[in-house]
């Protein structure tokens, strides 16, 4: 069977049927996110399907199928087909990697923003201790005690003699 260009485009169209459902599916995924990307796989499956038909109607007037037989895949389609997959697992594997990676990202600015609220927490409160004890001095009118100095040492009590 020989097989020329137009013979071999004109079996392509269950790969563009392949292509415009993936397209579809595509654009239900990225609607809520990608509204421009959404729109534009809308619109390619919608050609893919457009196409699909138009050769499928091609090829039944050059005589390559007919009504009959135009399920039937042909080895060009199949080999379209196996195409289609491959790029559309390419795809997939490489959005599956963005999302890992977009999601160790958010995964670090949380831990970071968490640990930036623990030092200001700990700051917060080691002012607060600093304002208590500077306000407890003003209070008693007597000099801040500081940690560092020894504390003094209180005289022995006096005992009575004994008799």
């Amino acid at each position: 069977m020989k097989m020329t260009l137009d013979k071999i485009l004109l079996t392509q169209s269950p790969a563009l049927f392949l292509a415009a459902v993936l397209l579809i599916l595509c654009y239900f995924v990225r609607r809520g996110n990608h509204h421009a990307r959404a729109v534009l796989d809308l619109l390619l499956g919608i050609v893919s399907i457009g196409l699909g038909i138009a050769l499928y109607y091609l090829g039944m007037l050059n005589g390559i199928f007919t009504i009959k037989n135009f399920w039937q895949l042909r080895t060009p389609g199949i080999v379209g087909m196996a195409i289609v997959a491959v790029i559309a697992l390419i795809l997939f594997l490489r959005g599956i990697k963005h999302s890992v990676q977009r999601h160790q990202a958010e995964k670090k600015v949380s831990r970071m923003e968490t640990a930036h609220q623990k030092e200001l927490e700990e700051v917060r409160q080691k002012a607060y201790a600093s304002g208590m004890a500077d306000a407890m001095a003003a209070e008693t009118k007597a000099p801040p005690v500081e940690a560092d100095a020894p504390a003094p040492e209180a005289p022995a009590p006096v005992q009575p003699p004994q008799e």
